[in-house]
């Protein structure tokens, strides 16, 4: 599917999308969209000075649910490469050197990223909750890959495009393809799991990384979302009020659904003092389990305005702004915004937001 959505400036952004990702692999490849994400890449490093020539601005990222490749920049010059873009991506053309050099720097990667605290402190607990490791794969499997698989892979997840997303204030994109969509059947289960692989955890001081986890959502994801920015979005909100600004227990706080195919996971994440960990539970707690005094109208209000101020600002910057033709429609805030109620939210609430129904995990004492 093309998808072809009026710029409102002169700036122009192009993203392919492939569905899948981590809910295609399996046991011994796990990483492999990942890695593939990068080697992909390789196919069109020849046009690197080009774009930095006429300053195109590109990336490329790797969730549980789509592989993207995406390209902002003006559209007089970006238009000059769409065509050719997607001939380069759709069609496999790495060396098993670069295979060997790749793997490398993903595992470096992979290195960083259990490096950080928070960061493996959330992916350990995925692995054990719900064997899941995410996009970021498991190291043993990394290491023992082959380019064949890589190869094989190609085939099967990268071969015919998901959708095309195209961004321009004058030039539509028409092309002929074989898109597919990927509908994996997969669906999670939750645990805890003893069978599965986790990281060791390093040092990290008397710091401790804190985790309040779901189980898994089967429906209401957009609702689910919307509460996530009643809890925490800016320092008036609940969680930032009473656990930052009254308390100074924490610096940051994180409240996230992750999709994973057809189902999510909430998780509301942040980092405190060791000696801190029982207080900071006891206010989440508080929080919680008191939606009326917390989870306001006046709240709810403010919230759906904030929203629909977001959507304004995001048309005018549409080109880098796509969530919203990536997601699914069920996970689309901008699709209830109008119609939207307090009850509703507050049902949605009552189901999936009670403190006792959430796993909580303190990384110093679950991952010793």
């Amino acid at each position: 599917m093309v998808i072809n959505l009026k710029s409102q400036t002169d700036l122009s952004g192009f993203y392919v999308v492939f569905n899948g990702s981590t809910n295609l692999e399996e046991r011994g490849i796990y990483g492999i969209s990942h890695l593939m994400e990068h080697l992909i890449c390789k196919n069109f490093e020849h046009l690197r000075d080009d774009f930095e020539k006429f300053g195109i601005d590109w990336n490329a990222y790797t969730t549980q649910n789509e592989v993207v490749f995406f390209f902002t920049g003006l559209d007089n010059y970006l238009s000059k490469f769409k065509y050719e873009l997607v001939d380069l991506i759709t069609d496999f053309k790495v060396s098993k050197e670069q295979f060997e050099n790749e793997r490398k720097i993903i595992l470096q990667e992979y290195k960083n990223h259990f490096s950080d605290q928070s960061q493996c402190h959330l992916s350990n607990l995925g692995r054990k909750l719900f064997r899941d490791y995410d996009a970021i794969g498991l190291k043993e499997d990394l290491e023992s890959m082959k380019y064949m698989n890589c190869l094989n892979f190609f085939e099967k997840q990268f071969k015919n495009p998901s959708k095309i997303i195209n961004i321009s204030k004058k030039d539509a994109f028409k092309m002929n393809f074989d898109f597919d969509d990927y509908k994996v059947e997969k669906s999670y289960e939750y645990g805890p799991f003893k069978d599965v692989i986790l990281e060791p955890k390093r040092n990290f001081g008397d710091k401790a990384s804190v985790c309040l986890v779901s189980k898994m959502i089967e429906e209401d994801f957009s609702y689910v979302t919307f509460l996530n920015n009643m809890l925490s979005l800016g320092l008036s909100s609940p969680f930032y009020s009473e656990i930052r600004e009254k308390r100074g227990l924490v610096y940051g706080i994180g409240c996230h659904q992750s999709r994973m195919n057809k189902q999510s996971v909430n998780v509301i994440s942040t980092e405190t003092s060791d000696k801190n960990v029982d207080l900071l539970f006891d206010t989440f707690k508080f929080i919680l389990n008191n939606p009326n005094k917390f989870i306001s109208k006046k709240r709810f209000d403010l919230i759906k305005n904030s929203y629909n101020i977001r959507y304004q600002k995001e048309k005018i910057y549409r080109f880098q702004n796509v969530n919203h033709w990536i997601n699914p429609p069920d996970w689309s805030v901008k699709n209830i915004i109008e119609t939207i109620t307090y009850d509703k939210v507050m049902d949605v609430y009552d189901k999936y937001f009670k403190f006792d129904d959430f796993y909580l995990s303190n990384d110093r004492t679950e991952f010793n």
